[in-house]
């Protein structure tokens, strides 16, 4: 979950950075958007590398286990594991929702 909080923080900060720049009318570098566009599906791709990883330890976990479990115990573990894709699909969002918004609005002002 760092790294994702690390890429959400970086992509926070290029995003208050292009909106200063367009707030006093500066031309900004098109990279800055094609990195948050990176940033945002590396953060994606990180969130289910996670949730596979996570899964893979949870049914490691029930292997070894030789009593049964309640059904309740193994979908809490379950849904904790999927935490980590919906953060980093919600990463994905916003920055394909500021790519959006920045290179529609770059386009208007051209």
């Amino acid at each position: 979950m760092f790294p994702l909080f690390l890429m959400l923080m970086v992509n926070l900060c290029i995003i208050v950075y292009l909106l200063i720049s367009r707030i006093q009318k500066k031309q900004f570098n098109t990279k800055w958007l094609e990195a948050i566009k990176q940033i945002g599906g590396l953060a994606a791709v990180w969130g289910v590398f996670g949730t596979i990883v996570g899964l893979f330890n949870a049914f490691d976990a029930l292997e070894a286990i030789k009593e049964m479990l309640p059904f309740q115990v193994i979908m809490g573990g379950l849904k904790v594991a999927v935490i980590t894709a919906i953060y980093g699909l919600s990463i994905y969002c916003i920055s394909m929702l500021t790519y959006i918004i920045f290179k529609l609005t770059n386009k208007i002002l051209a």
